[in-house]
């Protein structure tokens, strides 16, 4: 009786330390602020024959970085107006249009979305090659000269 008393607490405390550790490697941030960077990080799976460390060695040599942000353009402005990723990142931009017409665009990467009306979104994905500062826009009309830009932050 006492043996399994004692194999009892050392599973729970097997398994309290793997959820620790699993917990601790994969963080869940919640939105940033306006002008604030904005990044989300990215979900990994575990095997269940690897330890957590080895598991986490082995997803980040093997899965590239994915980072998706949503862009809101509204009148004049892009929220968020500062985007940091590193470079090396895939970069999956979900552009939301919330009124009137409008797209999203980043020379340096070859990004542009279709102009689209108020309520709908388009998706674009690129991956970052180069760092430095860039500037991300609307290239309708006068919007970009009005304010309509961000600065897209690669490190």
């Amino acid at each position: 009786m006492k043996n399994a008393i004692t194999a009892l607490i050392v599973i729970i405390a097997v398994v309290l330390g793997i959820w620790f550790l699993v917990s601790r490697s994969n963080p869940v941030s919640a939105p940033a602020p306006e002008g604030e960077p904005l990044f989300s990080p990215v979900a990994t799976t575990t095997s269940a024959t690897s330890t957590p460390s080895e598991a986490a060695a082995s997803t980040t040599a093997s899965i590239p970085n994915i980072k998706e942000i949503t862009v809101t353009g509204k009148s004049f402005a892009f929220s968020p107006a500062i985007i940091t990723v590193k470079k090396g990142d895939t970069v999956k931009v979900t552009f939301k249009n919330s009124g009137g017409t409008h797209d999203f665009v980043i020379d340096e990467f070859g990004v542009r979305t279709k102009r689209i009306q108020g309520g709908a979104e388009e998706t674009v994905e690129f991956t970052t090659n180069k760092t430095g500062q860039f500037e991300y826009y609307c290239s309708v009309g006068e919007h970009r000269a009005m304010g309509m830009r961000g600065t897209l932050i690669v490190e």
